[in-house]
C-alpha cells in the first residue's frame, strides 16, 4: 500500500509517518499564520495620500487585499477546517461542535480537533490524502503572503539508497541553501541542485 499523500510505500493505514508529522505540524502553526495574514489586509499602497488632485482613475482600489481576505474571511481557512473537523468526527463516530464565537477562536477549536484524530486520519481515514493535501495547501497559500521570499523551490527527487531502495521524495529547498530530505535526512550542499536536478530528469 501507498501513502495517499507522497506515495510512498506503507505497510499499513493511509499515510506515512513523514506525511502525518507534517500535517501536524502545519496545523500548529495556521492560527499564528492566520495572525500574521490578517495584518497584510490593508493593501500598502493602492489609496492615494492625495485629496481633491489629479484625476480620477480607471478602477477604485480594493479598500482590502483579496488574497488575505479569502484566507481570513467567511469560506476561507476557518472553514475549510471546520469542514474537515466536521467530516472527520462523523466518521470517527464524535459528536460535531457547533461553531461559535469569533473567528481565531473557531479556528483554534478546529485545529485542536484534527490533531487529537491525527492517529485515525493515518490509519484509518480514506480521505486522509485529501485532507492533509488541503493542509499543505492553506498552509503555502498563508506563507506566500507572509513570507514570500521563504517559499521552498523544488530541487528534484532524493537519490539517496535507503535498503536497497531509492527514496524518491521530492527535494524542497531556499535558494542558496543546503538541501535535506524531509524524509530520510540525507543532505546535499546547495551547489547540488543542478546535480539533483539532473538526475531527476535522467531518471
Amino acid at each position: 500500500m501507498n501513502c495517499l499523500s507522497c506515495e510512498r510505500e506503507i505497510s499499513s493505514g493511509y499515510l506515512c509517518g513523514g506525511c502525518t508529522n507534517r500535517a501536524n505540524k502545519q496545523l500548529a502553526e495556521l492560527p499564528h499564520l492566520y495572525e500574521a495574514v490578517s495584518a497584510y489586509l490593508r493593501p500598502s499602497s493602492q489609496l492615494s495620500d492625495r485629496v481633491g488632485s489629479g484625476g480620477r482613475g480607471p478602477d477604485a482600489p480594493l479598500p482590502v487585499r483579496e488574497d488575505a481576505l479569502d484566507l481570513v474571511g467567511p469560506g476561507g481557512l476557518v472553514t475549510v477546517l471546520e469542514t474537515w473537523r466536521q467530516a472527520l468526527h462523523e466518521d470517527v463516530g464524535l459528536l460535531w461542535p457547533q461553531p461559535w464565537g469569533d473567528y481565531r477562536g473557531r479556528l483554534r477549536r478546529a485545529v485542536d480537533g484534527l490533531q487529537a484524530q491525527m492517529d485515525f486520519v493515518r490509519r484509518d481515514w480514506p480521505q486522509a490524502g485529501d485532507f492533509v493535501g488541503e493542509v499543505r495547501d492553506l498552509h503555502a497559500a498563508a506563507r506566500s503572503i507572509v513570507a514570500p521570499q521563504q517559499r521552498p523551490l523544488r530541487a528534484g527527487n532524493c537519490p539517496a539508497v535507503i535498503g536497497g531502495v531509492v527514496c524518491g521524495a521530492v527535494l524542497l529547498a531556499l535558494p542558496g541553501e543546503p538541501v535535506r530530505c524531509r524524509w530520510c535526512e540525507a543532505s546535499y550542499p546547495a551547489e547540488s541542485w543542478l546535480e539533483l536536478a539532473a538526475k531527476t530528469t535522467a531518471a
